[in-house]
This record gives structure tokens, C-alpha cells and sequence, in this order.
């Protein structure tokens, strides 16, 4: 136990209790950042016992605003959590996971605990500005930290839990980690990051989101991964193709259509255009690929509620199990563990999530209301990270800052769109037909 980390853990959890609720995610967002994810008490990481703390005070001051009565959202939560904990009769216990209830357990907690803590610190359109605007700037220790490790590969971080006080090294090119347990994850934490920065600039806050964008691209760059830099690429994809969200479902269809003819044309699944994208040098995007296709050939052994054994998928397994090979997939992961019900989850949260995103734009659209972009780049943020699940696992504080962004959309929703969208409106604007507004906020 890493008794800096545990006074470090303590003293946010004292401030999760007494800021001002507006203020109080903040301690959660330090500790995702910042703090490593070793347990400090027994089952608690920083970010768990933040979680905790603060869902604590939530449901006793009264503010807890998660309902499955009346959102989707939340609804599908109710659903992985079911699917999570269920999955557990498929599995045995062994000397690497003692309980698989208990993995389980931890899981939902992660999950829904993060969602909800979400649902209940920014639950409106101010919050959410706060949000936005602090989450770049909190980068800015993390980007000087994990600069000074690529040039000398002493990392910081090491005194405040993080897994190595050395970066690791590939193809000559130091792979800064910071307090994450992997480069790419560290990577990621800048790369999802970055709509906000831009979103802060909209804002008119010019030399605050100069500093965080700053902060973002240089954890990205620190990183030396190609996946983080993908995921930068995609959110300047969603930038540029703001001009036509009109056509939003036609991009998506566009897409599938493109997948089904690559397969075709190929004899492979369209996954093994990673193969082909090394933008630094020493990329495994084969063995991600790869990975989906195993994945694919094996369905028969994982689908119904997960596995214990992938170690015949691929010639290399990994150091902590070796009856698993490294899956480094959030969506195969999520399916190694729970199977098609909590895979399907997962995405379908993800879509839940996005298809909300959409159908709030068109009154605000329809009202050529400016905030309409607040919506359209959280649904980049949330895209970067669900393109980012294919090259990594979320295996560590990462999921804080996924479901975070996941969890206040309802509140956004609800409180920017919240006029009901006509059928001549939807059609006006292009949406994508469904119920009305309130039936997602």
C-alpha cells in the first residue's frame, strides 16, 4: 500500500464531501488522471473509493437523478449490470481470478458506479460546461509529467501508484504511460479529451482551450502509440463533417456499406485495415486484427456467458493469466467476460448514447441555437473512445473518463432540447425518427 497515494485518496475524498456539488466531480477526475489504479484499501482504488464517497452523498442529500423509469440510458445500464453479474455461473474459480463473482461485482461497480456519479454531479447544460472546461486544463500536470518521461524515462507518476517508474521502449521510441498501466491508455486520456478543448474555444474561453487542446496533443504525442493518434484523427473527422450532421445516418450507412464491400473484395473483415495504420513505428495492428477474427472463429466457446481459456486463439499469451491471450479489445474483452449479452450491452449503450446525441441536435438546430455543438462534439468524444476500444481495453482508471462522458448525456439532453421534436421537424432537419426527447433525458 502506497501510503502518499492513500493520504492523496483520503484528502480528495474529504473534498468530494465538502465542495459544492456544481465543483464535486473534480476530485474523481484527479484521481482518474493523476492517481494510479493500485488498491489503497482492500478492493478500493483511488477512483473506486472516490465513486463510492461520492455516490454516498448523493443518495443521502438527495441528488441522485438515475431513474430507469424514465431513461433508455440508464435502462441499458440496469442491462449490463444484469448480464455482468449473471455471466458468473459460466465461470470457475482459479488462482488468477479467486471469485469470478466478485470480478463481476467490481465490474458493475465500476461501471454503473461511474454513470451514476455522472447522472448525479452533472446533471445540466452549466455543469456540463464546468465539465468541459476543466477536464482539458486537469491534463496539463500529465502532459508536463509524461514530457519529462519520454526525454528521460523517469516517470513521475511511480510515487503516485502508477504501475513502472521507467516508460517502456519500442522500436527506439520511448512510450510515455504517466499513472496509466499502458502507453495507449495514457494516450487515450489526451485523445477523448480534445473535443472538449475545442468546445471550450467556442465558448470564447481562447486562452483556456488553447492550454488544454496543448495539453491533449502532447499526451497523445508522449504516448507513441498509433491508436491514441487515430482516435485525434477521428475527432477532427467529426469536426470537419459538422457542416453536414444533417447526413449523419447516410455517414453511417455509408460506412457499413463500405465494410460489406472491403470484406468482399478482400476475403477478410474490414478490422485488417488496422493492420496497415503504423504512424510511429512497431504497430501490432495485425495482432489486433487477428484477435477480432479469433474472436470471430471461437464464437462457439465464449458467446453464452464468456470463457477462462483464449490461450489457443494466438501464439502469445499474457504474463498475469497464462490461460488468456492479451485482449486487446474492450468489445472482445467485455465478451470474453460476460459474452454476447454484456458485449451487446456495451454497444448498445453506445448507441443509446449517440442516437440521443442526434435526435437532441434538431431543435436546437431547428432554433439555430449555438449549443447544438455542445451536443455534437460529446457524441466525438464518445465516438473517439468507442473507436479506441478496437486497439485497447479500458483495464484500468480509463473507464472513469468513458462512462463519465457517457453518463451526462441524459442531463445535457434534458436540458437544452427540451422541446419535443415534430415529425415535420424531424424531417426538416434529417434526424433520425423516434420517441420523443423526454423519453432519453
Amino acid at each position: 500500500m502506497n501510503l502518499l497515494v492513500l493520504l492523496i485518496a483520503a484528502l480528495l475524498a474529504v473534498a468530494q464531501l465538502a465542495l459544492p456539488r456544481k465543483f464535486a466531480f473534480i476530485p474523481l477526475l484527479i484521481a482518474a488522471c493523476h492517481l494510479g489504479n493500485g488498491e489503497i484499501l482492500p478492493q478500493l482504488s483511488p477512483s473506486r473509493l472516490l465513486i463510492l464517497v461520492g455516490l454516498a452523498r448523493a443518495l443521502v442529500q438527495g441528488f441522485c437523478t438515475f431513474s430507469p423509469k424514465n431513461s433508455t440510458l440508464d435502462r441499458w445500464f440496469i442491462v449490463l449490470a444484469i448480464a455482468a453479474i449473471l455471466s458468473t455461473v459460466g465461470h470457475k474459480g482459479s488462482e488468477y481470478i479467486p471469485s469470478p463473482f466478485n470480478a463481476r461485482a467490481g465490474l458493475v461497480f465500476n461501471i454503473l458506479g461511474v454513470y451514476i456519479y455522472a447522472r448525479s454531479y452533472v446533471p445540466d447544460f452549466a455543469s456540463f460546461q464546468r465539465f468541459a472546461l476543466i477536464l482539458p486544463l486537469i491534463l496539463i500536470p500529465l502532459a508536463l509529467s509524461m514530457t519529462f518521461e519520454k526525454r528521460t524515462r523517469t516517470n513521475l507518476y511511480y510515487a503516485l501508484g502508477a504501475r513502472s517508474d521507467g516508460a517502456p521502449l519500442r522500436e527506439d521510441k520511448v512510450r510515455a504511460t504517466g499513472p496509466f498501466q499502458h502507453p495507449i491508455l495514457a494516450g487515450c486520456c489526451g485523445a477523448t479529451a480534445l473535443p472538449f478543448a475545442y468546445l471550450t474555444w467556442l465558448w470564447g474561453r481562447r486562452k483556456l482551450a488553447l492550454l488544454g487542446g496543448m495539453a491533449c496533443f502532447t499526451v497523445v504525442l508522449a504516448c507513441s502509440s498509433s491508436g491514441p493518434l487515430a482516435a485525434v484523427a477521428v475527432g477532427f473527422g467529426g469536426l470537419a463533417f459538422w457542416r453536414w450532421r444533417r447526413f449523419t445516418k447516410h455517414l453511417i450507412w455509408g460506412m457499413v456499406l463500405f465494410a460489406l464491400v472491403y470484406s468482399l473484395a478482400k476475403g477478410r473483415g474490414p478490422w485488417y485495415l488496422m493492420a496497415s495504420i503504423d504512424l510511429v513505428g512497431g504497430s501490432t495492428g495485425w495482432h489486433r486484427a487477428k484477435l477480432i477474427d479469433q474472436g470471430v472463429n471461437y464464437l462457439g466457446d465464449w458467446w453464452l456467458w464468456g470463457t477462462d481459456y483464449t490461450r489457443h486463439w494466438i501464439a502469445s499469451g499474457t504474463r498475469w493469466n497464462p490461460d488468456m491471450v492479451d485482449i486487446t479489445n474492450y468489445y472482445l474483452h467485455m465478451g470474453v467476460t460476460g459474452g454476447l449479452p454484456l458485449m451487446l450491452s456495451l454497444m448498445a449503450i453506445i448507441v443509446c448514447a449517440i442516437r440521443s446525441l442526434v435526435v437532441g441536435m434538431a431543435p436546437l438546430r431547428l432554433r439555430s441555437d449555438p449549443n447544438e455543438w455542445a451536443l455534437w462534439l460529446t457524441g466525438v468524444a464518445i465516438t473517439t473512445h468507442a473507436v479506441s476500444f478496437v486497439s485497447i481495453s479500458y483495464f484500468d482508471q480509463m473507464f472513469v473518463l468513458f462512462y463519465l462522458v457517457i453518463g451526462i448525456v441524459p442531463g445535457l439532453i434534458g436540458s437544452l432540447s427540451s422541446l419535443p421534436v415534430s415529425p415535420s421537424a424531424v424531417r426538416e432537419v434529417g434526424a433520425i425518427p423516434v420517441k420523443p426527447l423526454s423519453y432519453y433525458s
